[in-house]
């Protein structure tokens, strides 16, 4: 993924009837995502190694390996890998779906440059709400 951002899909809307995807992904250290929210499901995720921030409308929540926080659909978020070390993280999102931009946002290689207005508008065309910096 752009950003430097390994991520491996493992079940897609074929595996599970539409019900669920399930990623696990490795964000490097000094990750983040800006405010978004998805407008077709929800997104559950549970940290495996690393330490992570997330915000979900407004309630600021840090998360270690073991911790599990759910985002409602909707529901404005967002964060990163506040720790000093690559994570990693099962990613559910449900309904799938949502795994056809991951799968087409990929990039070949972590360094490989992308363009984020491209990146921002195939995010749109899967449902993500990309949303202003606070002022």
């Amino acid at each position: 993924m752009p950003g430097g951002v390994r991520t491996e899909v493992h079940l897609t809307a074929d595996d599970t009837a539409g019900a669920l995807c399930l990623l696990l992904d490795e964000p490097p250290a000094g990750w983040s995502l800006a405010r978004h929210r998805h407008l077709n499901e929800s997104e559950t995720i549970h940290v495996l190694e690393g330490v992570f921030e997330i915000e979900i409308e407004g309630v600021r929540t840090r998360l270690a390996p073991g911790h599990t926080i759910h985002v409602p659909r909707g529901a404005i978020h967002a964060g990163g890998n506040v720790g000093d070390a690559p994570g990693r993280r099962l990613v559910v999102f449900s309904p799938a779906g949502v795994e056809r931009f991951f799968l087409e946002a990929g990039a070949d290689g972590p360094h490989e440059e992308f363009d984020r207005r491209a990146l921002a508008e195939l995010a749109a065309q899967h449902g993500w709400d990309l949303l202003p910096p606070r002022s």
